[in-house]
């Protein structure tokens, strides 16, 4: 039996135990071969990345808001926020002033409108009065007396009817404040006086309206005078008279003024005068 070489054994047990060995190494040469994660560019990489989006730029301070134009622009506020206020306080008066006037207006129309329709309710009564005695059958004539009966004596005409029924112009005194006559007017139905201008700080107007003669037109006859300053549409009332009768009415100067009288069923008359 030939003798066991010593070298051959330990050959066997070298490739048996091979495999075992090299494994772990190969496995510890993979890890070693396998490239590292880049890292990310920092300060000290000479290199920029090409991949990299572009750094956003830096965004500037906003200069602070200068504290005199904001004071300025606060004030000019306050000042339009004032005027706007006053306006609106005008715009309140005009409409006061526009429904006051309304109502003036509309209760002038209401007493004018009564008072044409008093008159014609009277003009009606007249007329249906003096058709009754117009239908009335006339008188017989009476037979002649055998003695002519004593004549009565003819009754006394009635007065004349006075050509003004206002009071003579006052005097002047040289000197001393009195009353001028400045303007004087007449008519039977509505007008409206020329421009008065008063120098005075008072003024009045004398007025007086007259029926119709007879007595079927006792106060059917209605006369209203309204002055109104210049530029003004609310009227000063003067006088409001059905029937015959005068007055006289004070108003306040001075300035331009104009007289509206509206009339009917009569005769009126009027005179200005100013005290300076």
């Amino acid at each position: 039996m030939p003798a066991t070489d010593p070298s051959l054994g330990l050959r066997k047990r070298f490739i048996l135990l091979a495999p075992v060995i090299l494994m772990p190494l190969l496995a510890s040469a993979q890890d070693f071969a396998q490239p590292g994660v880049n890292p990310p560019p920092g300060t000290n990489d000479s290199t920029p990345a090409t991949n990299q989006p572009p750094a956003a730029p830096a965004t500037q301070p906003t200069p602070p808001a200068n504290p005199s134009a904001v004071e300025q622009l606060t004030q000019s506020n306050r000042e339009l926020l004032d005027l706007l206020k006053k306006q609106q306080g005008v715009l309140e008066d005009i409409q006061y002033d526009r429904r006051l006037q309304s109502r003036q207006i509309e209760q002038l129309e209401v007493r004018l409108t009564e008072t044409l329709q008093d008159n014609a309710a009277l003009q009606a009564k007249v007329a249906k009065l003096q058709a009754e005695l117009d239908a009335l059958p006339a008188s017989p004539p009476a037979a002649p007396a055998s003695t002519p009966p004593p004549t009565a004596p003819p009754a006394p005409a009635p007065p004349p009817a006075p050509a003004t029924y206002l009071p003579p112009a006052p005097e002047i005194t040289p000197g001393l404040q009195s009353w001028h006559r400045i303007y004087t007017l007449s008519g039977a139905d509505n007008q409206t006086s020329d421009s008065l201008h008063i120098q005075g700080s008072t003024w009045r107007v004398l007025w007086h309206n007259q029926d119709k003669a007879g007595d079927a037109y006792k106060n059917t006859s209605a006369l209203f005078i309204n002055a109104f300053a210049k530029g003004d549409t609310i009227p000063q009332k003067v006088c409001a008279k059905l029937g015959s009768g005068g007055d006289a009415a004070s108003l306040t100067g001075p300035g331009d003024f104009k007289l509206k009288i509206e009339a009917s069923g009569g005769k009126w008359e009027l005179a200005v005068e100013d005290f300076y």
